[in-house]
């Protein structure tokens, strides 16, 4: 079998950064596809990853075993907030087209495997979020609530609240009902809101000031740092990257690793500019991007 897999030296943090998790390897990804690819999400057993274009515009499934790639959709947006299943059977997406320069917003099920796909919300104009619970989409749509069944033999119990973002503030919706969340305060504006696997904490960004976890209900807030574009690794570590600018461009980024007492670690050197990290602790990875349009992958022990 061909190897996809090109091994980079392990890069070791300084002593100034405190050991959250433990590097095996960085390796990066030898993508078969011309064009500029940006890295949308790995499946949860880590065999496939996610990639879409420069405008979040399509979505291709790479086999990171075989090198393979499949495209599953050219649609507009489809890489904005893409979900894969449980099961890695299938993955929900967004279609996004324009009418009189308004834009809405399908919510679409792809099968990977039957090439089946299902419309879950038609043409709307206030798409506030998708997240998978055991076998349900829960869409938010214009602070409403709608949950549909995207694999049946997974649990289709679905009782955790989900978190989206409505006029740059935290929002929450429990029981069908949604609320300001906003932990920090409404004079903030959010953005990046995603909900613990244990579905008990919220990890955020607030602009201008950083990166926090809570409680569901807003108490017990904790500052992380410079960690934008969070993801949770488990209930206890959120992944992210710590990017520079000149005002212009982008200048450095890497990717970082907090616990949630504080303790930050960086996972990758100045080599690379490393940006938006999606995680699958189940396989004990981390992919990335690049600005160049490559993908990397972090291998943890």
């Amino acid at each position: 079998m061909k190897k996809m897999l090109l091994s980079l030296a392990v890069f070791v943090s300084s002593s100034a950064f405190a050991q959250v998790l433990n590097v095996n390897s960085i390796e990066k990804v030898n993508l078969p596809i011309d064009g500029e690819r940006i890295v949308a999400g790995i499946s949860p057993k880590g065999d496939y990853i996610l990639l879409t274009g420069s405008q979040l515009d399509g979505l291709t499934k790479y086999d990171l075993a075989t090198g393979k790639s499949e495209v599953l959709t050219t649609a507009w947006g489809a890489g904005n907030g893409v979900k894969i299943s449980a099961d890695g059977k299938n993955v929900v997406y967004r279609e996004d087209c324009f009418v009189n320069g308004l834009r809405y917003s399908d919510v679409v099920k792809k099968n990977i495997t039957t090439k089946a796909t299902e419309s879950l919300v038609k043409a709307t104009r206030n798409l506030n979020t998708v997240a998978l619970q055991g076998g349900n989409a829960m869409i938010v749509n214009s602070g409403r609530l709608t949950k549909k069944v995207v694999t049946k033999s997974l649990n289709t119990t679905a009782t955790a609240p989900v978190v989206s973002i409505d006029n740059k503030q935290l929002m929450i919706t429990k029981n069908g009902v949604t609320s300001v969340l906003s932990p920090n305060g409404t004079q903030f504006s959010y953005i990046w809101p995603s909900l613990s696997p244990d579905g008990k904490k919220v990890c955020y960004y607030v602009c201008g000031v950083g990166c926090f976890v809570s409680d569901i209900d807003g108490k017990n807030v904790k500052e992380l740092g410079i960690i934008r574009a969070p993801q949770w690794y488990d209930n206890n570590i959120v992944v992210g990257m710590k990017d520079e600018d000149d005002g212009h461009t982008i200048t450095a980024s890497a990717i970082v690793a907090s616990n949630l007492q504080g303790k930050l670690q960086k996972l990758t050197d100045a080599s690379i500019i490393a940006m938006y990290p999606y995680a699958s602790s189940e396989s004990k990875k981390i992919v990335f991007s690049t600005l160049n349009g490559d993908a990397y992958i972090i291998n943890v022990k």
